[in-house]
């Protein structure tokens, strides 16, 4: 595929088939996403793998986590005190869409908690992204560089025919990431990337989200303004 189709192609994968993928085909896309830009080259980004026993040790002790009540601990902000109502129209919008394509009703408590659990699950992915930067040494800049490592990571994945999900909310409990990820003490945890195969029979693969018109939030500025 080229840019563009693989940019239309990638989506948030929800459920995985077994099987391995290649060392070579890893590096690859690792590769691909260290071509990403960053302010004097600074390249802040640092990204750990887990696969194996390491990740369903990290699962478990994420899912013990959830199941106990454990209470989120985030070690940034990732959105504002006060969300902008478009931003929060979106997100309501979101939330209702997944959940009628998955057929959970608004008052099923029961459904829409395993809804939540799943993210603690990794979707039950085969193999997971962590990606990290210096705590003493990233600001809004440093996360917008680590942003575009971030994409490029999901579109090399994308390329390679396989598929993942974006996540923050894995971010809940950096307290069980430090002690499953050695020599982390310095380090602050931005988002996790579970990938793999897609489940190609999947329902809830099937779900796309909507963008909103470019006339929303592009402008073409071809004059100088009167003054």
């Amino acid at each position: 595929m080229d840019a563009i189709e693989t940019i239309y192609s990638r989506k948030s994968i929800r459920e995985y088939a077994g099987g391995e993928i290649p060392d070579e085909t890893l590096r690859r896309i690792v590769e691909a996403a260290a071509r990403a830009p960053s302010s004097k080259n600074s390249q802040p980004w640092k990204l750990f793998l887990l696969r194996g026993k390491a990740l369903e040790a990290l699962r478990n002790d994420y899912l013990n986590g959830f199941d106990r009540g454990k209470e989120p601990n985030f070690e940034y902000v990732y959105n504002p005190e006060r969300v902008p109502e478009s931003y929060k129209a979106r997100a309501i919008a979101l939330g209702r869409a997944i959940f009628a394509h998955k057929g959970i009703r608004r008052d099923d408590t029961q459904k829409r908690r395993q809804h939540d659990r799943e993210n603690f699950a990794f979707f039950g992915a085969p193999y997971l992204f962590i990606l990290a930067v210096e705590k003493d040494g990233y600001a809004l800049g440093t996360f917008f560089d680590c942003g575009l490592f971030f994409q490029n990571l999901m579109i090399a994945i994308a390329a390679e025919g396989l598929g993942s999900c974006p996540q923050f909310s894995a971010m809940s409990y950096p307290d069980i990431l430090h002690s499953h990820i050695p020599e982390s003490a310095n380090l602050t945890f931005i988002a996790a990337l579970p990938f793999g195969k897609p489940l190609a029979e999947s329902n809830v693969n099937n779900f796309t989200t909507e963008r909103e018109p470019i006339e929303k939030f592009f402008r073409i500025v071809d004059s100088p303004p009167l003054l």
